[in-house]
């Protein structure tokens, strides 16, 4: 019985921790964009819907963007999010870039911004 009691506790304890390690940059009607609470180059952009996620990779050359693309994960998110994750990043890169920055280099916090218009609608 004791062993029942313990285990909820330690599912709050897990799920706070890892809510704590995302950094949440953008949610696009259900479709969460964040990174890892981890300082990295390249840059590894994360976007999840339920129990599945993509990942990107930003990668630099001579401090400008040379690269973005998918990074394989186990769950991959449906062609259609992963459409709409493609965009997100691409129409965003340099909030996303300056997000980063603020995160990891300058130590402050970012905002989530919630984002209720089509993004395959928006003219770049």
């Amino acid at each position: 019985m004791k062993f029942l009691l313990f285990k909820p506790i330690f599912l709050f304890k897990f799920v706070k921790n890892f809510l704590t390690q995302m950094v949440r940059i953008y949610d696009y009607y259900g479709l969460e964009v964040y990174f890892i609470n981890k300082a990295e180059l390249p840059i590894v952009v994360y976007a999840r819907r339920n129990d599945t996620e993509s990942a990107m990779s930003i990668t630099f050359k001579n401090g400008l963007v040379d690269d973005i693309h998918f990074i394989p994960v186990e769950k991959e998110l449906d062609p259609e999010d992963r459409e709409l994750f493609h965009l997100l990043v691409e129409r965003n890169i340099s909030d996303i870039i300056k997000a980063w920055l603020d995160v990891f280099l300058y130590k402050k916090s970012v905002e989530l911004e919630v984002i209720k218009s089509n993004i395959r609608s928006e003219s770049n």
